[in-house]
């Protein structure tokens, strides 16, 4: 027989042991638990869920929380097919109908879609096919040729616009996703993914059409694709995809946002785009070009003629003309006499530099609106 103290000392202890024997037994059961510093491992076939990462604050960084899923879904949704019937002449048939198909996106939920011009250029009648299966009709608003633009819209509610971005902080590599009907509506609002490739590509249409200043991805984008958006890993449009080059793969042209933003505005305005004009018509200088006017200079862009009562004859510029400088820009090529004057706004005042006669002067010229044909 123990004594009385050490038979409850003994108790004491069994009941310690028993004590940590269930609680051993609970934690084994205990949802979540595991040795410190070790995860659960799970169970297979059922993958993980990765925690996101954190996320980043810059315009020109892929966004870490969109997958070209998400940006699908985001965007989807405003993506539009458009079909058109337009009479052309046939030699042997005559007069017959023909069809074409294109894309768009809308921008406006009243119901304003933004594509190229030439998916409508000509055409009798357009339908529009929206991403719930309406089939609408669309009207022309204003189209500008010279950027391949065009606004339509359609007569419909609770539209879901896209959202515009800022493609001047586009940077090369960034992830682009092209969405639209590559191939005809039967593959309507096809998704495609690649990289910005290039920025500031200039490239000429089909039709003889210069198209300057275009973002390049390598995207697939076929001819279905046009008028489509391009758009950024933060479900951004951040380019209007237009062309696609034919003696390469991988090479498609989008015309970008910013630029056709301004656009957008006036055609909303006034129903079409009001460009500068001079009132003069320029050719880039070559051997017999120099004969004809007998010119000391051997390169550059010379006044071939000027329109009556245009802003040109007006402050004095003559056939014969070198233009040398608008404002400080030096004027070597044709493109660039182009592109200085079209950047600056109808009824502004610009400087041209001129060489006349081996004598350099300077005029100013106020920016009339190019007439409308």
């Amino acid at each position: 027989m123990l004594p009385r103290k050490w038979k409850r000392y003994w108790r004491s202890a069994l009941f310690m042991v028993l004590l940590i024997g269930v609680f051993t037994i609970a934690a084994s059961f205990w949802p979540g638990q595991g040795r410190r510093g070790e995860r659960l491992k799970t169970p297979a076939g059922i993958p993980p869920v990765a925690e996101p990462p954190p996320a980043v604050d810059s315009a020109a960084t892929i966004h870490p929380y969109a997958t070209i899923s998400a940006v699908a879904q985001r965007v989807g949704p405003a993506v539009v097919g458009i079909a058109t019937r337009e009479r052309v002449y046939d030699w042997i048939h005559g007069p017959v109908e023909q069809g074409g198909v294109g894309s768009g996106i809308i921008f406006d939920p009243a119901g304003y879609i933004l594509t190229n011009d030439h998916v409508i250029s000509g055409a009798k009648n357009i339908i529009v096919s929206l991403a719930d299966g309406r089939l609408l009709e669309g009207q022309v608003v204003g189209t500008d040729p010279t950027m391949d633009l065009a606004v339509v819209k359609v007569a419909a509610a609770e539209l879901t616009p896209a959202l515009f971005g800022d493609s001047d902080r586009l940077q090369v590599g960034e992830l682009a996703v092209a969405i639209g009907n590559p191939l005809g509506l039967e593959f309507q609002r096809t998704v495609t993914a690649g990289i910005i490739s290039a920025l500031s590509r200039t490239i000429q249409t089909d039709d003889g059409k210069i198209l300057e200043d275009l973002i390049q991805t390598d995207a697939p984008i076929n001819p279905g694709n046009s008028g489509g958006p391009l758009v950024n890993a933060r479900g951004e449009v951040v380019g209007i995809n237009s062309a696609k080059a034919k003696a390469a793969e991988g090479m498609g042209f989008a015309i970008p946002i910013s630029r056709a933003r301004p656009i957008v505005e006036e055609i909303l305005a006034y129903g079409y785009v009001q460009r500068p004009w001079l009132g003069l018509y320029a050719a880039e200088i070559n051997p017999e070009i120099v004969a004809y006017f007998q010119l000391s200079q051997q390169q550059g862009v010379v006044v071939l003629d000027v329109y009556r009562a245009s802003p040109a004859e007006e402050a004095g510029v003559r056939a014969g003309d070198v233009i040398t400088r608008v404002g400080s820009k030096r004027i070597t090529t044709l493109a660039e006499f182009s592109t200085a004057v079209s950047a600056a706004k109808v009824g502004a005042k610009i400087r041209l530099g001129l060489n006349r006669g081996g004598r350099q002067r300077q005029v100013t010229v106020q920016l009339g609106q190019r007439p409308r044909q």
